[in-house]
């Protein structure tokens, strides 16, 4: 993992923060296409390496703790009706629970390094598919808040049949 790519991972969670702070409307599409690209984009980092069951096994343990950390993400999301759609907004107990997440991986990977030197579980790919699918578990519980308050999504701003995008409402 070179510097270039840390700065760039740091730079989508520091963008995201930064955004979800500051409020936005809720958009489907928009909350997981994002992650599942950043999740993809891991799992393509593997380059479909046989990997040894330690790797895989720590591979999961980080997966399964990013998923709970953006369970708690999204539970702590603030989710509001505005301009007639849902919005939602990160409070300061969700930067609290990002510093948690940050907190966690590293100790996980320093802990990795220390006993397996030569684990997937300090690659650039683990730390991917740990921040993607942690944002998507996120998304799922935001998305089930507003589709459970019958609040309503912003437009995704899809092409009609026309080829025009559709006006936002």
């Amino acid at each position: 993992m070179n510097y270039a790519q840390i700065l760039l991972i740091a730079a989508l969670i520091v963008w995201t923060m930064v955004r979800r702070m500051a409020g936005q409307p809720v958009r489907s599409r928009r909350m997981v296409l994002i992650p599942l690209g950043v999740t993809i984009a891991g799992v393509a980092q593997l380059d479909g390496a046989s990997l040894p069951a330690m790797d895989v096994l720590l591979l999961v343990v980080q997966a399964a703790l990013s998923i709970g950390l953006g369970l708690a993400r999204g539970a702590s999301v603030l989710v509001y009706l505005r301009d007639g759609v849902a919005w939602c907004r990160y409070r300061w107990l969700t930067i609290g629970l990002w510093v948690a997440t940050i907190g966690v991986r590293v100790v996980f990977a320093v802990l990795t390094g220390a006993f397996r030197p030569d684990a997937a579980g300090g690659t650039m790919a683990s730390l991917l598919i740990g921040l993607g699918v942690g944002l998507l578990a996120e998304a799922a519980i935001v998305l089930f808040r507003v589709t459970s308050s019958d609040l309503p999504l912003a437009s995704d701003g899809r092409v009609g049949r026309a080829g025009r995008r559709q006006p936002i409402l």
